[in-house]
């Protein structure tokens, strides 16, 4: 292993970027095009790594320290910056990460989601006022406070302590997610008798039927944050410190579209998910997160060189998420494909295309949105009959055809970190130890009956499995149960996750030279537990699964080399295993205790060189990375018509590499004007054939298995791997500046389904239709655009002690509202009518703005 990072290493400095690309549309390889055409005898048969950057003091002056080289891919680096203030509209991603490879601390705690390996920036929104302290360094980088990956972290330092004494109001408007924004926070710095206080608290709030300058019709986004922070300074060696947080959000989000939606409804942010109900507008997917954390910290200093710290935190709450579930009855969805103009005309039926053309142009009937009223009617008329042994009994009760749902998590972390810090003249030892008890229950209750009196809790589309009632049943211990407001039904289970890691560090620093070299080793055990006994796999769905045990190891190092005290080397490589997302373990973790078939931790190699220029008016960064994250596992559920229920599809083996360029540069001429430059360019591609099994999600009989996909050199989607930009900044003599940049994105993938790209689906039209063939093999690329946006801001010092700061952004000035940031291939789709399930898209909001006020004293 150590020999093979040492030989990437090497070949950072000759590697080219022309392997394994292909500009065109039409990337499968020669060699994967003729190794699906041999098969063509065989039977036939869809998050941005969040960026932030330090408000603090310029760090020039402290190039000449010992620990220069943990500065030098600060926040303050140009591309960073760039991709996080300019880039995001793009949906970029650095280096084409997920953020599973980044990992983000808050007070040095590890605050990644250990099911999903995401960190939830939700559960801190909207205290921005407490989360400005930021450390942020991308790549493989040293970590005194973890063992990050190849994104490398960001830490958010937010102890009472940190904040200096003073009160700091603010207001902003804005026409993004929300049209207000009020904070207030307070600090009273290190009192006199080691106390320390810190509270912050916000409001965000913004209505698409109130606020038409929302792009996204029918949404809506209400949030609400609280913090605070108490430190206690015992003596000279010992700090105490609590800090605790939520951010209650509720918000109705927006539904991808295909094409022919957005044409005929006449826009490029047309909504599927809601309509109007008494004349009010009602979204159907509201999603809920509140999940508070509290930490408590013993800050230990024996000396002036070394530091301990140990943290037990908790951190728990909900989120959710509500949809339409029916029964019985038609798809309410109005952009479902057997209710568009295309499904008719393919099947030669004209006169009901143009009837459905002219409704959707029109908005007959509210065809465009969905109708709340007629589904509650029909509820409404749904009287139910019971049959008892004295005869048959009606009643005015009525059974619901169409209901609203609520999908719960609960989540409860329980988990301590503990770690030290020593300085030994020229060397510097980190040492830390961590675990986790984390428990997610999942279950799904009644939200809305929908004028109806009850729902009854089975599987519709598993009543023709067998002969057996109980078959269809999601609770054989509660049969055919009427489900009533706030019941849970459908599911209920748990994942649970125990966790420990430990971890060291070792930097020393010499005159030209630096370097460090850190270890970890870690274990996982996961296990599901189902609470309800399911029809469909009575043995296998209540109780504890198998517990399925990952250990992890992980081992990383760099070089800095110090040409001068302005030019810098540096080089870095890691090589790690990690687990596969939670939620990729289990065949089907809503109903069954089936766990994947040889599911393994996933390997992450990554490496890069850096060439770096610092001077007080000139700083420049040119960087060449290369990562491969392998054997990773690939699950999605979605529905399947000729099966009329859910199927797992399973992708096993998955090899990936992201490798690229970047490059960053600033110089400030005559003090007052900045100038910066970004570039990237990445390729980010599959670099295997991996296997693919589906199962029916109500059966415990795969559809088929060990299918060979296709994907080599097909690119991974949903980012630009193509980026610039150039800015223009002032800065004015009276606390005012003003600034422009230009951003250019291409090289913009859809994200291929695995299932399109095995010999059985295109055996059928490799020798009678070419133009079918390539429709089901090629890989869309979206069109490259551009955007311009502006940013400006004035600050005053009032009676010398207070300040008032005023601040604008305006994105995407020029209003380009045609751009796709991305979408996806549905993974559902016909042989028979290749277009009947097209790509489906996002579009860029066209011109927003964000204006905030803010006065601290």
């Amino acid at each position: 292993m150590i020999k093979r990072i040492l030989s990437l290493t090497s070949l950072v400095f000759s590697m080219s970027l022309n392997a394994q690309t292909d500009s065109t549309l039409h990337v499968l390889t020669k060699a994967d095009s003729t190794a699906i055409d041999s098969h063509k005898d065989t039977t036939l048969n869809s998050l941005n790594l969040p960026i932030f950057s330090t408000s603090g003091g310029d760090l020039d002056t402290d190039l000449e320290q010992q620990d220069v080289s943990s500065l030098l891919m600060s926040s303050r680096d140009v591309f960073t910056q760039f991709a996080s203030f300019q880039f995001g509209a793009a949906r970029y991603r650095m280096r084409g990460y997920m953020a599973e490879n980044q990992m983000v601390m808050i007070n040095g705690v590890n605050v990644n989601n250990l099911e999903t390996g995401f960190s939830s920036w939700s559960s801190w929104g909207g205290l921005n006022d407490v989360t400005r302290f930021v450390e942020n360094r991308f790549g493989n980088v040293a970590n005194r406070m973890n063992f990050s990956g190849p994104g490398g972290y960001t830490n958010i330092e937010s102890k009472a302590s940190s904040f200096k004494k003073g009160t700091r109001v603010s207001y902003m408007s804005a026409n993004r997610i929300f049209q207000h924004r009020g904070m207030i926070t307070h600090s009273t710095g290190m009192l006199q008798n080691g106390w320390a206080i810190t509270v912050s608290a916000s409001m965000r709030q913004g209505n698409a039927e109130r606020m038409p300058r929302i792009y996204s019709p029918g949404t809506y986004f209400n949030a609400y944050a609280f913090y605070a922070s108490i430190d206690k300074r015992l003596n000279d060696k010992h700090l105490l410190s609590f800090t605790g947080f939520g951010a209650p959000i509720e918000q109705g989000r927006a539904s991808a579209a295909t094409l022919e939606v957005y044409e005929i409804a006449g826009s490029n942010y047309y909504n599927s998910l809601w309509g109007y109900q008494d004349g009010k507008v009602r979204n159907s997917n509201v999603s809920k997160t509140n999940r508070p954390m509290l930490m408590l910290t013993h800050i230990f200093t024996p000396s002036n060189d070394a530091k301990l710290s140990s943290t037990v935190y908790y951190n728990f709450g909900k989120s959710s998420l509500t949809s339409l579930n029916w029964n019985n009855a038609p798809n309410p969805r109005p952009d479902y494909y057997r209710y568009l103009p295309s499904y008719f005309y393919m099947a030669g039926d004209t006169v009901n295309g143009d009837i459905a053309t002219n409704n959707w142009a029109n908005n007959t009937n509210s065809t465009r949105q969905l109708n709340w009223d007629k589904l509650i009617n029909l509820n409404q008329a749904n009287l139910w009959t019971d049959t008892s042994q004295a005869g048959t009994i009606n009643t005015t009760d009525t059974r619901a055809r169409y209901v609203l749902e609520n999908k719960i998590e609960s989540i409860q972390n329980y988990g301590f970190n503990t770690v030290y810090n020593k300085r030994f003249e020229r060397l510097f030892l980190s040492v830390g130890l961590n675990g986790n008890i984390y428990k997610d229950r999942k279950y799904k209750v009644m939200e809305d009956l929908l004028g109806a009196t009850f729902w009854i809790d089975v599987d519709q589309f598993a009543e023709n499995l067998g002969v057996s009632n109980t078959v269809a049943q999601n609770n054989i211990d509660k049969p055919n149960q009427k489900i009533y407001k706030g019941d849970k039904f459908g599911y209920d289970y748990s994942i649970n996750i125990n966790r420990g890691e430990l971890w060291a560090q070792v930097e020393y620093n010499l005159k030209s030279l630096d370097y460090y070299v850190g270890l970890t080793v870690s274990n996982s055990s996961v296990w599901r537990e189902g609470f309800v006994a399911n029809g469909k796999f009575p043995t296998n769905s209540k109780g504890k699964s198998e517990k399925v045990n990952f250990f992890n190891y992980g081992v990383k190092g760099g070089l800095t080399y110090k040409i001068n005290g302005r030019h810098y080397v540096t080089a870095n490589a890691s090589y790690l295993t990690r687990n596969p997302e939670i939620n990729n373990v289990f065949v089907s973790q809503r109903v069954r205790n089936d766990i994947v078939e040889g599911i393994k931790s996933e390997n992450v190699l990554s490496t890069d060189l850096n060439y770096i220029i610092r001077y007080p008016g000139l700083k420049v960064r040119a960087t060449y990375y290369y990562t491969e994250i392998n054997n990773q596992t690939w699950l999605r559920t979605f529905w399947h018509d000729n099966y009329n229920n859910n199927v797992n599809l399973i992708m096993r083996g998955l090899d990936q590499t992201h490798q690229g360029v970047e490059l960053g540069i600033e110089k400030t001429f005559f003090t007052s004007h900045v100038v910066q430059a970004a570039f990237g360019y990445g390729q980010f591609y599959y670099t295997n054939r991996p296997k693919l099994d589906a199962w029916q999600d109500n059966n415990n009989t795969s559809l088929y298995t060990d299918r060979t996909v296709y994907l080599k050199n097909y690119k991974v989607g949903g980012t630009p791997q193509l980026v610039t930009g150039l800015s223009y900044k002032y800065n004015g003599k009276k606390f005012w500046f003003a600034g422009i940049s230009f951003n250019y994105f291409d090289q913009i993938y859809i994200e291929p389904n695995p299932d399109r790209r095995t010999a059985e689906a295109v055996a059928k039209f490799i020798d009678t239709d070419k133009g079918a063939y390539d429709l089901v093999r090629d890989q869309e690329r979206l069109p490259g655009y551009y955007t311009v946006n502006l940013q400006g801001g004035k600050s005053w010092r009032v009676m010398k002690k207070y300040f008032l700061r005023l601040n604008l952004t305006v994105n995407n000035l020029l209003n380009n509202q045609k751009a796709i940031t991305s979408g996806f291939e549905q993974l559902r789709w016909d042989m028979a009518y290749i277009g009947t399930f097209d790509n489906k898209y996002y579009y860029m909001q066209g011109i927003t703005y964000m204006a905030g006020i803010n006065f601290s004293f």
